[in-house]
């Protein structure tokens, strides 16, 4: 194992360890007590808590111990894989994660590849035609864009497609009470769901598009003039196969590195549109979580999304250090 690689492993497990260490403590600077739910939701609706049940709920919870004896306990079960029990939901943190992951995980994933694929295709012809109109028109419209917050985007789509036009539903993953039956069920059932999360995906799309199409734009700027450019078109190459063969490879690291950023975002991208639309997905959760101050739910979507992060962007610097070895390869042959 490299120099380069050993330093890479321990500046990320250093980083880890910090996760860890900030994903005990950020919940527990919630003001208020988790035992007293005042959220509306969850264990609200049950019956008031007697304060014996409280006692026997916090010492469950470790709540009634030194906050040193509480993140010994927490690293203990973590490191058994344990996650706990929630504290405003009958049921264990592991099983609520998995229930809305794949929810999260579908809907944050195809609206990035989409906003991907078209803002670096939008990008780099904003950029061959470098200060002309198309290019002026693309990066004036997505800097528009971007400083729309989401949830407006969100409302604005939801008002207009939804209760405007009435094109799409108002909220939910799917419809509900629908049965789904035999092989053409599951079909009936993805369409459904795709119907429900056409809107969510379009506002994290819309939202996405303008960072690939400023990164592309820019790094497609910066390679316009490069003198193999000039070669190629001294060839006789179509510009369009220029772009596609020559600039869009020089152009892929950045793209790479902001796509693996958004990659690991899974949970802030979701939280606001998950939120707006009522999407069961982890974001939805979160909120939900954070209003019960449930520190357990907390604690494990907090750990995952920072690992999700740290894994993505660890992947992309393993890439880098293997061009920057082939390149050191390649200088010394």
């Amino acid at each position: 194992m490299s120099s380069d690689l050993l330093r890479l492993v321990a500046r990320y497990t250093l980083l880890v360890i910090a996760v860890v260490l900030l994903n005990f403590f950020l919940p527990r600077l919630l003001p208020g007590d988790p035992l007293s739910f005042s959220s509306g939701e969850g264990m609200d609706l049950a019956a008031p808590l007697s304060d014996q049940a409280k006692e026997q709920l916090r010492s469950y919870y470790r709540l009634d111990r030194s906050m040193g004896h509480q993140l010994l306990s927490y690293l203990a079960d973590l490191g058994r894989g344990d996650l706990g029990w929630s504290i405003s939901r009958p049921a264990p943190v592991a099983a609520l994660l998995l229930d809305r992951l794949p929810w999260t995980l579908g809907l944050l994933l195809v609206s990035l590849l989409i906003s991907a694929t078209l803002g670096t295709a939008l990008g780099v012809a904003a950029g061959w035609s470098m200060r002309g109109f198309r290019d002026r028109l693309l990066v004036s419209l997505t800097s528009m864009l971007a400083a729309i917050p989401e949830f407006l985007v969100a409302i604005g789509l939801l008002l207009f497609f939804a209760v405007g036009l009435g094109w799409f539903p108002l909220l939910g993953g799917q419809s509900p009470f629908s049965a789904y039956d035999g092989a053409t069920g599951w079909g009936r059932r993805g369409l459904d769901i795709g119907w429900h999360l056409s809107l969510p995906a379009a506002t994290l799309v819309l939202a996405g598009v303008a960072g690939f199409l400023l990164i592309a734009r820019d790094a497609t700027v910066g390679v316009h003039r490069e003198p193999w450019i000039v070669v190629a078109r001294a060839k006789g190459l179509r510009e369009r196969e220029i772009a596609l063969r020559h600039v869009l490879p020089n152009v892929a690291l950045p793209l790479l590195t902001f796509f693996a950023l958004r990659l690991g975002a899974v949970l802030g991208g979701a939280l606001v549109v998950e939120r707006v639309f009522n999407v069961p997905g982890l974001g939805l959760l979160a909120y939900q979580a954070i209003r019960a101050r449930d520190y357990p739910v907390l604690q494990a979507l907090f750990l995952l999304s920072s690992l999700g992060v740290l894994a993505a962007s660890f992947g992309v610097e393993l890439v880098y250090l293997r061009l920057d070895r082939r390149r050191g390869l390649v200088a010394h042959g």
